[in-house]
């Protein structure tokens, strides 16, 4: 009974250890989830939040289909926000639940961030790339999540709020202006003009506009399904390749005698994935090769340079495999009239389908989350996703660390599904042959 009490206490700690240890192992992707559901913006805070307060899809969303930026030149406004700031040069005024209205001397722009209904009426219209141009319209419309005028209006402003606070010296003559601080005033429920020039910090609002001069409608991001197109491309095809020469290689090696085999395979795994420094210099000659016969900025020639790299181990790993099959079934095909081709396609292939299928899952990761060479070889237009991840990086100061976590997931989420979809075969793919050995 003692002995009983110990083993399942034994049982217990050893679970809790287990469960400890992978907790550690899994927390940073689950903060990296969280991050990626909070609002953009709000990675650092005072405290550890397990559970993300105020989560939003909005990162993934921009991720997956972007958003649209909106520019507007003209001479006139009518603008409608919950809140925002009018900076003058020598007060600033915040208001909330307003409208304001004007006309400027000269053609202002206004610049609408995450556009969301756009309607454009009038104007010449033309297209280039992911950017819309009218020229000369007669109205125009747009609801924004920031809306703002950096070289501000010159002219005359009108502003009807529920509540502005001034911050400033010299204060405006405004009826109801109470002095609540250190230059600061606050009026309630008031109807204002305003001289001079104003540059707006709008939040979410509507913008309207008569008559405009040009309005450019700019679609920014949502470019994640190209990227994915090529890295499935790339890694779907490094999967075909490695398989194409790992399979007859492995059973040649597990099969048939011939000179050197027990000293060629292990000699070529050493010298390819232990060679240091070695692989800088054959990088630099791979580059300068294939500068020399034009295939630069070309998907297609990766997954050859990530077979070739793949080939070595998991030949040697798929032998180990193919070793655990009896040769009774090769002898009973030969004796039979089948050819070696057909022994493969036959017998070892059923038969070894885990260890293939093993093979199968490291060959896509290998392309799936390769950088270096693709980063070296690849121009913009054809990056897969890892280099996409990797330029994100590429302004540290002004990266949004909650849409680069949404990225990451998103980037992690193939290979979760394949190890969730193959971890059968691959816990028999990677023990049976390792007993055999």
């Amino acid at each position: 009974m003692k002995e009983r009490k110990k083993d399942v206490l034994k049982t217990a700690l050893l679970t809790m250890l287990a469960v400890i240890i992978m907790g550690m192992i899994l927390f940073p992707v689950y903060y990296m989830f969280t991050v990626s559901l909070r609002p953009e913006g709000t990675l650092v805070s005072t405290s550890l939040q397990l559970v993300p307060q105020n989560a939003t899809l909005d990162n993934y969303r921009e991720i997956l289909f972007g958003h649209k930026d909106v520019t507007v030149m003209s001479k006139n406004f009518n603008i409608t926000a919950e809140s925002g700031k009018l900076i003058g040069n020598s007060y600033v005024i915040e208001f909330k639940n307003g409208q304001l209205w004007g006309s400027s001397m000269i053609n202002t722009q206004f610049n609408m961030k995450y556009a969301q209904h756009i309607e454009v009426q009038g104007g010449n219209k033309s297209t280039a790339q992911d950017q819309t141009r009218y020229v000369n319209g007669e109205f125009v419309k747009v609801s924004a999540k920031k809306i703002v005028s950096n070289l501000g209006v010159i002219g005359t402003t009108y502003l009807k709020a529920e509540t502005i606070t001034i911050i400033g010296n010299e204060p405006p003559n405004i009826p109801g202006l109470k002095k609540v601080g250190n230059n600061t005033y606050v009026a309630k429920n008031v109807n204002i003009k305003l001289n001079g020039r104003f540059r707006l910090d709008i939040g979410r609002g509507t913008f309207q506009s008569k008559n405009f001069f040009l309005t450019l409608i700019n679609k920014i991001g949502g470019e994640f399904f190209g990227y994915l197109k090529r890295s499935l491309i790339i890694a779907s095809l490094t999967v075909l390749l490695t398989l194409l020469f790992v399979v007859p290689a492995a059973y040649a090696f597990s099969r048939m005698k011939f000179f050197g085999r027990e000293h060629v395979l292990y000699f070529y795994l050493m010298f390819t994935q232990v060679s240091g420094g070695l692989g800088i210099a054959g990088l630099i000659a791979l580059y300068g090769m294939l500068v020399k016969l034009g295939l630069t900025n070309n998907i297609y020639v990766l997954p050859l340079i990530y077979a070739a790299g793949a080939v070595p181990f998991n030949t040697w790993l798929l032998k180990s495999y193919v070793d655990s099959i009896s040769t009774d079934f090769d002898e009973a095909a030969l004796v039979d009239g089948a050819t070696y081709l057909q022994i493969i396609r036959h017998v070892i292939f059923p038969m070894a389908l885990p260890g293939i299928a093993t093979v199968a899952v490291f060959a896509f990761i290998g392309g799936w989350t390769e950088l270096i060479i693709a980063n070296l070889l690849l121009n913009q237009n054809n990056y897969p996703l890892t280099v996409w991840l990797y330029s994100m990086l590429n302004d540290l100061r002004n990266v949004s660390w909650n849409q680069f976590s949404a990225a990451a997931m998103l980037f992690a989420l193939p290979v979760f599904v394949i190890f969730l979809l193959a971890q059968r075969f691959i816990r028999s793919g990677l023990t049976i042959g390792g007993l055999k050995e």
